[in-house]
């Protein structure tokens, strides 16, 4: 697991409910922001939001859009310029909601999550890393996907929106992992983080056998039955390496219980939302790239943690 020095920060919450309500949901999500600092929620929630408004206001924003009729990403500066700050422009005030609702509703359960697992550092460094490389490389598979086929401009957060996506599913197991941390022994609670992958899987499986709302996206069984085969293959190994994910002995608090229930529901919707019932006009292509780089990320560091621990053994 992580060594952010996080850990002591997940002590269990009490309650006196015997079943998971919103209204304890809230009262512990308001315990747990005012125990954070403001300058770090503020970090979390204001300035990305900020800056899509503010580009939003810039005058002659729109010819930031990238354009599918150019050839690649690195074609010229400008290319590589509208590659990186389309995904920050907007077609109009309603798109700009959007993706500034999603922010919100994407972080405000991947936060609470990132403090439990003890990655808040590596929250605000796999979003520095979206930031960067995510505009690139969703720009960059949409050309590849319809740079042929279209010479529309694209634009939008969406593509990191996706990023954050996939980093709540592995923070979500990585939550999980953290809260069994200390229940060690034969046949005790506990989830290996490792997990997440098979999910990440089943659901790029999903995306690719469901038809979609894009006609330009049609589904492919041969892709959505090569990552059927992941996900089980991934599955098998991890089983026979760290055994099944264990849940029912980890005695959770019913407001934490449904943290992880509302963190579900969220990756769940999104996934379902950016890859497979797509609206149409949605590039289907950046939400697969956003998602696919947003949840390496942080699996890598998943990885090196495992790695940490078997050596430090």
């Amino acid at each position: 697991m992580s060594a952010d020095g996080d850990r002591g920060e997940r002590g269990r919450d009490s309650t006196d409910s015997d079943s998971p309500t919103l209204r304890g949901l809230l009262a512990s999500v308001l315990a747990a922001v005012r125990s954070r600092p403001p300058a770090e929620l503020a970090l979390v929630a204001l300035p990305l939001p900020a800056l899509l408004v503010g580009v939003s206001l810039l005058p002659g924003v729109e010819a930031w859009r990238f354009s599918l009729a150019t050839e690649g990403v690195f074609e010229s500066r400008w290319a590589l310029w509208t590659a990186f700050a389309s995904s920050f422009v907007h077609a109009d005030a309603a798109h700009l909601a959007d993706n500034v609702v999603n922010y919100w509703l994407l972080v405000a359960v991947a936060y609470p999550l990132s403090v439990v697992a003890g990655w808040r550092r590596r929250l605000l460094g796999s979003a520095a890393v979206y930031l960067a490389v995510v505009p690139l490389v969703s720009a960059w598979a949409t050309v590849v996907a319809l740079g042929g086929v279209t010479d529309a401009p694209t634009a939008g957060f969406s593509d990191v929106n996706s990023a954050l996506l996939g980093y709540l599913v592995a923070v979500w197991f990585a939550a999980l992992a953290a809260e069994s941390d200390q229940i060690r022994g034969e046949g005790s609670a506990g989830v290996d983080p490792r997990w997440s992958v098979v999910a990440v899987f089943a659901s790029l499986a999903l995306a690719y056998l469901a038809p979609s709302g894009a006609g330009y996206f049609p589904p492919l069984p041969t892709v959505g039955s090569l990552f059927a085969v992941g996900a089980a293959i991934a599955a098998v190994g991890l089983y026979a390496a760290v055994g099944r994910p264990r849940v029912a002995g980890l005695d959770l608090s019913p407001e934490r219980e449904l943290l992880y229930v509302t963190g579900a529901s969220v990756a769940a919707a999104g996934v379902i939302g950016s890859l497979v019932l797509v609206p149409f006009g949605s590039n289907v292509f950046a939400h697969l790239a956003g998602y696919v780089v947003g949840f390496v990320v942080p699996f890598v560091g998943v990885v090196a943690d495992a790695e940490a621990d078997r050596g430090g053994r």
